[in-house]
């Protein structure tokens, strides 16, 4: 049984379930957040603009979401770069970073599990 969440997929090796890995699946399954990683893993450090004008016009409203939820789940962190006017440079965190390699590592591979 898992931590209190009544899940029955609880893995004792890392000694918990893996309902805590939903916000991170959920974030990194939507639309066009594997693609706004690779735009900032690809760059070291990306603006908005930058991004934006990399995914062919992505609407602000959805990149902006984008940028947030991966956020919030630890993949990516916003910089203030200066405040007149306002521009902040995103980076991935070593977690983006190693999400990034095992995914990259898991498509290189004719066989990501032997």
């Amino acid at each position: 049984m898992g931590q209190g969440c009544g899940c029955v997929d609880f893995d004792e090796e890392i000694s918990s379930c893996f309902c805590a890995l939903e916000p991170l699946v959920f974030a990194i399954g939507r639309r066009h957040a594997l693609q706004v990683l690779n735009v900032i893993a690809a760059r070291g450090s990306a603006h908005f603009n930058e991004i934006q004008t990399q995914l062919g016009g992505l609407s602000s409203s959805t990149l902006s979401t984008r940028i947030q939820e991966l956020e919030e789940v630890k993949l990516v962190v916003r910089k203030v770069v200066s405040v007149d006017p306002p521009r902040w440079e995103y980076r991935l965190t070593r977690k983006g970073s190693a999400l990034r390699d095992a995914l990259r590592r898991l498509f290189r591979s004719e066989d990501p599990f032997g």
